[in-house]
């Protein structure tokens, strides 16, 4: 747990926040052979947090480095 890294991702409506929870939640899914049962747990509770200086929510998940990077890169293919 000590190796952990959190990132954030800000959201503008409540439709693009269920679709990147969702696809946070199917990236988890894909990998339960590389993760233990108690990290899958820990890492699907992902805080959210309404920035009202910005009137935007932000998505907080965390995770490995590795796979925080993995999950931007599924995220933002290019």
């Amino acid at each position: 747990m000590n190796n952990e890294k959190a990132i954030s991702m800000p959201v503008k409506e409540i439709a693009h926040m269920k679709v990147i929870l969702a696809t946070w939640y199917s990236f988890l899914r894909e990998r339960m052979d590389e993760l233990s049962k108690e990290d899958f747990t820990r890492y699907l509770k992902t805080p959210v947090i309404y920035d009202l200086e910005n009137d935007q929510i932000e998505l907080l998940f965390t995770g490995t480095e590795d796979l925080l990077q993995k999950f931007k890169d599924h995220v933002f293919k290019t």
